[in-house]
């Protein structure tokens, strides 16, 4: 058991009963040190092919075993993995009572799903990233890219506070495929949000792939995957109810927030519902407010299970996200300089339906079907500011043209169907297959408010005045359908010491748009007009489809095992989207205009790995590869005598660098932990560099338990001045920002430890630095990011 670095003390009540007709084995896994249940710990029975996850009270059962011997493996994140070996004897019930030990450094036990089937970390060849639902609560993320942005290989980027997304390798936006609980997230990508509308306490895990996967996601993945799996709720061995409370708040910008959860369930079914809101003021930083950057939002979700029958299981679940007066900070170039942007309204609602047969005997082990319907409005509305003075001449008078009011708004609809079979060819190879098909129906206008006056000959008074909207339309009614299947394949060798990994994706591209006027229509002084003075054709009606094939290679060594050497070769793509075929953005300043010729980015991606897991020092380093053909990008030009970013191919493009991460337990609870992050992008066909690429950046922390009553985490995160900006970017200078974090353990209420309080305070940017990101904008007159941040949570259980 010392060997296994695991405690595990074991009742066996071992007995016949009329009433029993199978061998089962049940159990509860408890925290050794503090006594409390430890949910969703991986239980796996390794020559069954079986894995179960205890419930929220830790507990555990498994049923409808065959006499015999089982070895049984414990995994959770955050504690020491063991194994045990039980013998079950004819109509026999064995309960286990598991104690884990923390560990101090991460073991990649962790449970993993983003590559289509069940595995853990540490057994996966892929480059891959992990944030607990403990990392969120002790940190004061507001959003997704927040959680993500300190992981190494991954970049915050920024357009306000609310708004906010990430680089993973250099590549961002359109390169990375975002997934809710395994559905696709497709919406515009001109301004940062999607990773924005969800709610962070409601997320159970957030899981990284770093490079192409467009073998697993198919169009898009070029530069990673971003899988989000939310709470969903537990089966329980015994009948449960509970409930969570969460209260912070964050001092930087007064952002209050509260978030509840309630759970119940059995054997047969389970229930959760949450619901979160959130307000928070202009963020502060040491040169004064950022104005325009607050927010409010709210969410609200729901999810339930259920067993009609033995090894059968219906999921159902329902998201809500609202926001409204989103600040969006900045300005030129896309906006005029003092133009006050906002989102109005954000919504993302989501159902999804899945039914799922699984732990079958044999080699077919299990097969799942799942529909899922997601739609997203983007409100945007700009007051420009801009005022145009008309001279008089020729015959006309002179006049003062107003634009008061942008009103951009974008309706996406996102349908999709997946299906999936698992097979196992034996106790070393596991094989998937499936379909994943999905639509996308866009309905986009925009609306600009303008006021006329007409002046007197004197050109002083006016003496007249007109209001006019012009309807527009910034991309033409449009669908984009994406049918792929795939299949998966691991084998083990060499007395699993070798992991051989493979697999394909092929994918059809089908793209529709109507035919589309510029302006749409025209109202003047309250009459409609739908046959304006200027009317032309922008976008002819069209269908246009791609098809593309990608490949992935995987494979993982173990030297020793505490050494594991890992290697990867894959082939992606991504079809341009709908925005970046047909865009034509008019916001009172620099045009953006799409270009429905472009052609499928290609890339082939080279990865290699060293991962240590050893008790007291962890390690995990990549250097990669990536070449591009017929990359995306905007280039300057002009479109009707005005400047514009034109959508273009920009021919041959490469991406390479290193990341790595460490943690080293050199002292009883201290531990050491960093990484660091390095990339650079060149345009190979022209020689320039890559926009948008972030600067070589790491963090060096220290984390150490206090009398056994409290955790402390203090760090610094490190960047280094970008020297290798591409034309038109503005350099940022390197900077170095300290952090500070403490939680207490839980504060126990009653006999049973279900009721409990944690408490979580700290400081970001102690020294109240000014500084940039070099990826938090593109526009040019928001130059430093938030200030000195006090932040405290509170948790309650019950």
């Amino acid at each position: 058991m010392k060997k296994n670095l695991v405690t595990v003390i074991i009742f066996i009540l071992s007995f016949t009963s009329s009433e029993i007709f199978s061998q089962t084995v049940s159990g509860k896994v408890t925290d050794n040190n503090s006594g409390l249940p430890l949910a969703g710990t991986l239980i796996s029975i390794d020559n069954s092919g079986k894995n179960y996850f205890t419930d929220d009270n830790g507990y555990f059962k498994i049923e409808s075993l065959q006499t015999g011997s089982y070895d049984i493996s414990i995994r959770m994140a955050g504690y020491k993995a063991g194994s045990i070996q039980i013998t079950i004897a004819q109509d026999q019930r064995k309960v286990l009572d598991i104690k884990l030990i923390p560990s101090e450094i991460m073991t990649g036990e962790i449970k993993v799903r983003s590559v289509r089937y069940e595995s853990i970390l540490k057994e996966v060849a892929l480059p891959m990233e992990v944030v607990s639902s403990d990392e969120i609560l002790r940190r004061p993320v507001s959003n997704i890219p927040e959680a993500l942005g300190s992981r190494p290989g991954i970049s915050l980027t920024r357009d306000g506070i609310w708004s906010s997304d990430i680089s993973i390798r250099g590549l961002s936006k359109s390169s990375i495929v975002m997934l809710i609980d395994g559905n696709r997230v497709e919406t515009a990508n001109d301004l940062s949000a999607r990773l924005s509308m969800v709610e962070v306490s409601d997320i159970e895990r957030i899981e990284v792939i770093k490079g192409g996967v467009s073998s697993l996601y198919g169009t898009g993945a070029m530069g990673g995957v971003v899988s989000i799996f939310t709470k969903g709720g537990n089966y329980g061995a015994k009948n449960f109810l509970n409930s969570s409370f969460i209260s912070g708040f964050n001092s930087v910008n007064n952002n209050g927030n509260l978030w509840l959860s309630v759970n119940a369930g059995s054997q047969k079914w389970f229930a959760k519902l949450t619901g979160s809101i959130r307000k928070a003021s202009d963020i502060k930083t040491p040169s004064g407010e950022l104005s325009n950057s607050s927010f409010t939002d709210n969410n609200f979700s729901a999810g339930i299970g259920y067993r009609p029958f033995q090894k059968h299981e219906i999921n159902l679940s329902y998201q809500n996200y609202n926001a409204s007066e989103v600040g969006i900070p900045g300005g030129y170039p896309l906006f005029p300089d003092n133009a006050l942007v906002s989102y109005p309204s954000e919504k993302r609602s989501m159902f999804s339906a899945k039914y799922s047969i699984g732990k079958l005997p044999g080699i077919f082990k299990g097969i799942s079907g799942k529909y899922f319907y997601q739609y997203i409005l983007r409100d945007v509305e700009n007051i420009p500011y801009t005022v145009q003075i008309k001279p008089a001449g020729n015959g006309q008078p002179k006049q003062r043209i107003s634009v008061l009011k942008i009103k951009p708004t974008g309706k996406h609809y996102t349908t999709g169907v997946q299906m999936q079979s698992d097979f196992s060819f034996g106790k070393n190879n596991i094989f998937i297959s499936g379909i994943d098909v999905w639509q996308r129906n866009l309905d986009s206008k925009r609306e600009r408010d303008i006021k006329t006056e007409t002046f007197d000959t004197s050109g002083t008074v006016v003496i007249s005045t007109a209001f006019k909207t012009i309807g527009e339309k910034p991309i033409p009614d449009a669908s984009y359908r994406s049918a792929g299947i795939y299949f998966q394949n691991e084998n083990r060798f060499i007395k699993n010491k070798m992991r051989l990994t493979f697999g394909a994706r092929a994918d059809r591209i089908d793209v529709s748009n109507t035919r589309t006027v510029q302006p749409y229509y025209e109202i003047v002084n309250g009459i409609f007009n739908f046959s304006p003075s200027g009317q032309k054709v922008i976008w002819n009606a069209r269908d246009e489809n791609d098809f593309s094939w990608s490949g992935n290679l995987g494979i993982i060594y173990s030297v020793k095992k505490e050494i594991d050497l890992a290697f990867n070769l894959s082939r992606s793509f991504r079809s341009p989207s709908l925005e970046e075929r047909y865009q034509y953005i008019d916001l009172g300043s620099l045009l953006r205009i799409g270009n429905p010729d472009l052609s499928p980015e290609k890339g082939l991606f080279l990865d290699a790995g060293l991962r240590l897991w050893y008790p007291e020092f962890s390690f995990s380093g990549n250097v990669f590869y990536n070449t591009f053909i017929d990359l995306v990008t905007e280039v300057p030009g002009t479109y009707e005598g005005r400047s514009a970013l034109i959508k273009s191919n920009i021919g041959d493009a490469r991406l390479y660098g290193y990341d790595f991460s460490f943690m080293y337990n050199f002292f009883k609870s201290f531990v050491t932990y960093g990484n660091l992050s390095y990339v650079r992008g060149e345009d190979t066909k022209n020689n320039l560099n890559l926009p948008q690429i972030p600067p070589l950046n790491g963090i060096l922390g220290l984390k150490f338990s206090l009398y056994g009553i409290m955790n402390a985490d203090i760090n610094s995160v490190l960047s280094e001045k970008q020297k290798n900006s591409a034309p038109g970017e503005v350099s940022s200078a390197g900077y170095v920002l300290f952090n500070a974090g403490f939680s207490s353990m839980p504060i126990i209420f009653n006999k049973n430890g279900n009721l409990r309080l944690t408490v979580f305070a700290g400081a970001e940017n102690i020294l109240d630095k000014d500084y940039r990101n070099f990826l938090s904008t593109v526009r040019g007159n928001v130059v430093t990011e938030p200030g000195r941040n006090f932040y405290l949570k509170l948790r309650f259980d019950i």
